[in-house]
C-alpha cells in the first residue's frame, strides 16, 4: 500500500495550508492496495479548502474496455459521497480526511476500477484529484483473484495436453495489458497498423498504469512471427519501478518497456523453444564486461481483452499470451548496474534516444553526424583515444564473436552513449539472432575500422584473451563464468517443485497457433538454418530447455573435440571460443604465468615472466574476481592493481570483506604492450 500511495501522492497537488489557501485533494489512497474479489474497498483524501467529496468509480468489465478516447470514459461513473464523520470506515471525525466504503459488489474478478475525486471550492468551483491535465486523469485499482490453472498441448488433437497449476504462475512476475482485442489484433498481426499506438491499461505488481500506449515493434518481423514484438510507452510523471525476474530493482523507474517474444523470430526457427535465454544472457554479459546494454528479463504476458480469462474450448484464447522477455531502452540510467552520467544516446537506426540536460535538441544530431563523419574519415589512432570508449569497443566486439551476433551490421541493431568526456561506447541492441555458426550481416560496427591502427588492435587482442580467461573458460554451473550465467538464469525458467517449466507453457501456447510462423517449430532435433555465410545443422544433446541452455554454454566455451576451429565454419561446438580465440592469436605473447599464495595470507606472487619472442617484463597486473554464489561472475571487474616486475603484491583485505568465493589472478605485460593469458586463479573463500 505504501508503494501505491507514492505514486499517488505524486498525481496531485500539495495541501493547502496557510500560506496556500488554494483548495486542494491530497494523500489519495484505497485500502486494500490490492483488492480482492467481494471485499469492500475504502477510499480516503484529504480534502483542504473545498466540500462535499464525491468519489466517482467507473467499473470496467474484461472485454468491454474503455478507452480514455472513447465517449463513455467521460459518462459512466458512479458517484458516492465521502465523509469525515468517523463512520462507515471513516478514521476520525473532523481531521479532513474524508473516505467512502465502495461496496464490495464492486469488487469482481478481473475488473477495472477507476476512480477520481471531486469537490466544490468556496465559489463553486469543481476541484478534482487527479487533475483534468493530469496525463493519466484517474487512480484506478485492478481486482484480482490470482491466476487460474491453464492447460495446452504442443498439437492439440494429437499429443496430450499438459495443466499447468494456478500455483505455477506466482513463479514469475506478471504484467497484465487490459485492453479491447480488436486494437490487439490491430497492433499485433494487422501491418497497415504499424507501430501505431493503441491505448490500453498495464498492471504490474498490482498497480494499475492507466491509459498507457501500446504497439506492435520490429521491422521484417513486425506482423509476421505472430508471437510479436510489443513496445509499451507510459505516461509522463507516472514511470514504473521495474524489478528483473530475481526482484532485483532496475537502476531507475522506466518510462518505457519492449517486449520480446524470446525465440520466435522466423528468421531464426531453429532456436525455437530458447525461450530468451540467448538475448538475457547474452546482453548480461555485455553489462558484466563493462558495455553499456539494456536490461533484459522475463514476465508472463497476459492480455485482457474478452470476458474469458481461460477457454475451455481453445487453449489458443483467453488471457495468457506467456512468457515473453522485457528488454529498457536506451536510456543512460538504465544501461549499467552502476547509473552512468547523463549522456546523448543514439540508435544507429531511429536515431537520438535521449538527449542529456544542458544539451540543446538540435545539437544531439549534430554531435552524432560529428562522431560519424571522423568515423568514416580514416582518423588516426589519436582521434579513436579521443573519441571511441576503447575498453568498452574492446569488450562489446569481443562478445559479440562469443555470442554469434550475425545480426550486427554497421547500418543497424546497435546504438552508441556519449561519454561527457566526449567518448562514445556503443551499445548491443535486437539480440535475437545470435548463437549462429555461419556469417550473416557483417557482425561488426563502422567503428571497427580503429583495428587497422596496430596499438589499437594489439589492445582489442588483450581484451579479447581476457574475455576467454574469465567468462568463456568455465562451462560448469558453479564456476562464475558463462557455465553459470546461464544456469542462474535458467532457474527463472525452470522452478523447483512443478513438473513444468515456461518454455514447454511457451511451447503449449504457441507451437501450433494460428499465427505463428512458421507452425510446429518448437525443440525440433536436429534443425537445419541457412545464412549469407552459408548452411548449417543445429544439434541439441536433448530436445527441450536443458539441450538450449547447453547448446549455449558449449557455443562459447572450448567444446570442439577436434580443435579445427575457423570463421564461418557452420560448426556449433565452441563456435563462439573459436572465433574470439582466433581474433585473440598472437604468438608473441608472454608465457601464462603460474600465481601463488606463499603463507597463506594476502600476499600473492607470480611466477618468473618469460616471452617467446624475446620482449623485456614491464608489469604484473592483478585481479580479483568473485564466484561461488549467483550474481558472481569472474567477467565483472571487482579489484585489479599493477605491481613492477619481480613484486609481490599485497592485496587490502576490504577486498574480500563479504562472505564468498573469490579467484585471484596475474598476467604479465611486456614491453611492447602484449599481455599473457591470465593465470589459473588462486582461491580465498571467505566464511
Amino acid at each position: 500500500m505504501r508503494l501505491l500511495a507514492l505514486i499517488v501522492a505524486a498525481a496531485v497537488a500539495p495541501p493547502a495550508s496557510a500560506a496556500d489557501p488554494r483548495p486542494a485533494i491530497a494523500d489519495v489512497r484505497h485500502d486494500p492496495a490490492q483488492p480482492k474479489p467481494d471485499a469492500a474497498v475504502l477510499v480516503s483524501a484529504r480534502v483542504a479548502g473545498a466540500t462535499k467529496p464525491v468519489l466517482k468509480l467507473q467499473a470496467v468489465a474484461p472485454g468491454r474496455y474503455v478507452r480514455r478516447a472513447d465517449a463513455e470514459y467521460e459518462k459512466d461513473w458512479t458517484d458516492l459521497p465521502m465523509r469525515d464523520d468517523g463512520k462507515e470506515g471513516d478514521a476520525k471525525a473532523g481531521d479532513g480526511v474524508f473516505s467512502v466504503r465502495v461496496p464490495a459488489s464492486f469488487q469482481k474478478h478481473r475488473w477495472l476500477l477507476r476512480y477520481r475525486i471531486v469537490a466544490a471550492d468556496a465559489a463553486g468551483k469543481e476541484v478534482r484529484a487527479p487533475a483534468a491535465d493530469d496525463t493519466c486523469p484517474n487512480f484506478a485499482w485492478w481486482c484480482d483473484a490470482g491466476p487460474a490453472a491453464w492447460s495446452g498441448s504442443r498439437e492439440p488433437g494429437k499429443t496430450p495436453a499438459v495443466t499447468f497449476p494456478a500455483a505455477f504462475f506466482g513463479t514469475l512476475q506478471s504484467l497484465h495489458l487490459i485492453a479491447r482485442a480488436e486494437d490487439v489484433t490491430k497492433s499485433q498481426w494487422d501491418g497497415n497498423f504499424h507501430k501505431q499506438k493503441q491505448q490500453g491499461t498495464l498492471v504490474y505488481r498490482g498497480v494499475v498504469y492507466d491509459h498507457v500506449q501500446f504497439s506492435n515493434r520490429g521491422q521484417g518481423s513486425a506482423h509476421i512471427a505472430g508471437k510479436n514484438k510489443w513496445g509499451l510507452k507510459f505516461n509522463k510523471g507516472h514511470d514504473v519501478p521495474m524489478v528483473d525476474h530475481d526482484g532485483v530493482p532496475f537502476p531507475a523507474p522506466i518510462d518505457s518497456l519492449n517486449l520480446n517474444p524470446g525465440g520466435s523470430t522466423p528468421y531464426l526457427p531453429v532456436h525455437r523453444g530458447i525461450s530468451g535465454l540467448d538475448e538475457v544472457l547474452a546482453l548480461r554479459a555485455y553489462r558484466l564486461a563493462g558495455v553499456p546494454a539494456p536490461l533484459a528479463t522475463w514476465v508472463q504476458w497476459r492480455v485482457v481483452a474478452t470476458p474469458e480469462e481461460v477457454s475451455a474450448k481453445d487453449q489458443f484464447a483467453g488471457d495468457l499470451w506467456g512468457l515473453y522477455v522485457a528488454v529498457a531502452d536506451m536510456e543512460p540510467k538504465l544501461l549499467a548496474d552502476r547509473k552512468l552520467a547523463d549522456g546523448l544516446v543514439v540508435s544507429v537506426q531511429s536515431g537520438v534516444k535521449h538527449v542529456p540536460n544542458g544539451m540543446a535538441a538540435d545539437a544531439a544530431p549534430k554531435e552524432w553526424e560529428k562522431f560519424l563523419a571522423g568515423v568514416r574519415s580514416s582518423p588516426k589512432e589519436d582521434w579513436w583515444r579521443k573519441n571511441l570508449d576503447l575498453p568498452a569497443y574492446y569488450s562489446f566486439h569481443s562478445l559479440n564473436r562469443l555470442v554469434g551476433n550475425v545480426d550486427l551490421r554497421p547500418d543497424g541493431n546497435h546504438g552508441y552513449y556519449r561519454h561527457p568526456d566526449g567518448r562514445w561506447a556503443p551499445i548491443p541492441w535486437d539480440m535475437d539472432m545470435t548463437f549462429v555458426p555461419r556469417h550473416h550481416q557483417p557482425g561488426h560496427i563502422e567503428a571497427m575500422n580503429c583495428l587497422k591502427h596496430p596499438a589499437i588492435a594489439l589492445e582489442y587482442r588483450n581484451r579479447a584473451r581476457e574475455v576467454l580467461d574469465l567468462f568463456a573458460a568455465d562451462g560448469t554451473d558453479r564456476g562464475g563464468q558463462v557455465g553459470q550465467l546461464a544456469a542462474d538464469l535458467a532457474v527463472a525458467l525452470t522452478p523447483k517443485g512443478y513438473a513444468v517449466d515456461w518454455p514447454r507453457l511457451d511451447e503449449a501456447r504457441w507451437n501450433m497457433h494460428p499465427r505463428i510462423n512458421p507452425k510446429n517449430g518448437y525443440f525440433v532435433n536436429p534443425a537445419e538454418g541457412g545464412y549469407f555465410g552459408g548452411p548449417f545443422k543445429r544439434t541439441l544433446a536433448t530436445a527441450d530447455f536443458a539441450g538450449f541452455r547447453k547448446y549455449l554454454v558449449d557455443f562459447c566455451t572450448d567444446s570442439r573435440p577436434t580443435k579445427n576451429y575457423a570463421p564461418n565454419d557452420g560448426d556449433q561446438r565452441g563456435y563462439g571460443w573459436g572465433y574470439l580465440a582466433h581474433e585473440a592469436r598472437d604468438d608473441k605473447i608472454p608465457a601464462r604465468p603460474t600465481a601463488d599464495r606463499p603463507g597463506g595470507k594476502l600476499t600473492f606472487g607470480a611466477s618468473a615472466f618469460a616471452s617467446p619472442a624475446g620482449h623485456k617484463a614491464a608489469a604484473v597486473e592483478w585481479r580479483v574476481g568473485r564466484v561461488g554464489q549467483r550474481g558472481w561472475y569472474e567477467l565483472a571487474d571487482h579489484w585489479r592493481s599493477v605491481v613492477e616486475p619481480g613484486k609481490v603484491i599485497e592485496i587490502p583485505a576490504e577486498v574480500f570483506k563479504e562472505p564468498g568465493e573469490y579467484r585471484v589472478r596475474a598476467r604479465w605485460r611486456d614491453d611492447s604492450g602484449r599481455c599473457s593469458h591470465w593465470s589459473a586463479p588462486v582461491a580465498v573463500s571467505v566464511k
